[in-house]
């Protein structure tokens, strides 16, 4: 019950017409709604989104021999960078390097016989047929000396290009039959990232375009700049595979590392961003309050691109404009307000 100006025991609610009075909006209480407001200025705006992506190679293959044999020598230590060509395996070449000295010692005895006959067939010593017989003799030995440096040079297994090796798969006196992996050779210099784009999105990213990305675990933002990209969205995901190309002097970036790249779809000189708060949807679309003449002035606006907090105005506010960020639910079209702070 309330007696005097005081709640009793029995009757602890307030009086009906007190409730309703409290229960009416900041702005209808009598002084003008406190609020927050941004003044607007003009500024650089880009469109980005986001995606996952992670680091391959430049070149990648794993070292294999061609031919069958033993291994002899082992030239290389795991983990080390190599130049192109630097010797990595020798298998047993015994057996073919004395084919070969075999087959040099024909050739000089060939040769001078087909020689020999050219001397004569020339003076008519002997005739034409004999003269060709020697020297497609000594020819056929050629080759064969040819055929036996190739299977040499295959049996010495070479880095095709500079890279980082990885974990030996073989040791000395092993016998390797074609197709046997010896150790894997990635190049690090540059480091691709690969990632994929939204369909939408997929025009906006050509070769050329540069990108950033940043690894797991590291704060440090790269850059890279977009070499390919696939010819084909993919179906099922209905996004756009490309890849980028980023400096690696140190080798310190891997492939295979998770990484977090920001493409730059769009960048817009002198763009109206606000914070997104501001936003009032409605039925015919959105708006924001404008503070003029100490009052609250809904304003009609179309909206761009959106960057975290802040959202891009393309239409229905202009430079110099103080929109209000907060406290816009509490107040009605032309209500009074009081802007406690202004953010520049």
């Amino acid at each position: 019950m309330y007696q005097g100006g005081f709640f009793t025991k029995e009757d602890p609610k307030p009086p009906a017409e007190e409730k309703n009075v409290n229960a009416r909006p900041a702005g209808m209480r009598g002084g003008p709604t406190p609020v927050e407001a941004i003044i607007i200025k003009a500024g650089n705006a880009d469109e980005i989104i986001n995606v996952n992506g992670s680091t391959v190679p430049n070149e990648e293959v794993i070292i294999m021999s061609e031919v069958p044999g033993k291994v002899t020598k082992v030239l290389f230590k795991e983990g080390t960078v190599v130049r192109k060509g630097a010797l990595l395996i020798q298998l047993d070449v015994a057996e073919l390097k004395a084919q070969r000295d075999r087959l040099i010692v024909n050739q000089k005895l060939k040769r001078t016989i087909a020689e020999r006959l050219e001397g004569l067939y020339k003076r008519e010593g002997v005739s034409l047929q004999e003269f060709e017989i020697a020297k497609a003799e000594a020819d056929q030995v050629d080759a064969e000396l040819n055929l036996i440096n190739v299977q040499l040079e295959k049996r010495t297994i070479r880095a095709p290009f500079n890279g980082l090796l990885g974990l030996r798969q073989v040791s000395e006196g092993s016998y390797l039959s074609p197709g046997t992996a010896i150790v894997n050779l990635v190049s690090l210099n540059p480091i691709n990232v690969e990632f994929s784009v939204p369909e939408r999105y997929g025009r906006g990213v050509n070769k050329g375009t540069k990108v950033q990305f940043v690894l797991d675990g590291s704060n440090d933002p790269l850059s890279a700049i977009v070499v390919a990209k696939e010819s084909n969205v993919d179906a099922t995901t209905r996004t756009l595979k490309l890849k980028a190309e980023a400096p690696n002097p140190n080798g310190r970036i891997l492939p295979g590392a998770f990484a977090n790249v920001s493409v730059n779809l769009r960048s817009f000189a002198g763009a109206i961003m606000i914070p997104t708060q501001a936003i009032l949807p409605d039925l015919e679309g959105k708006k924001v309050f404008v503070f003029k003449s100490g009052k609250a002035t809904p304003v009609d606006v179309e909206t761009g691109i959106r960057r975290e907090d802040f959202i891009q105005v393309t239409k229905g506010l202009s430079i110099g404009d103080t929109v209000i960020t907060t406290g816009i639910m509490q107040i009605r079209p032309g209500a009074e307000v009081n802007v406690t702070k202004i953010e520049q």
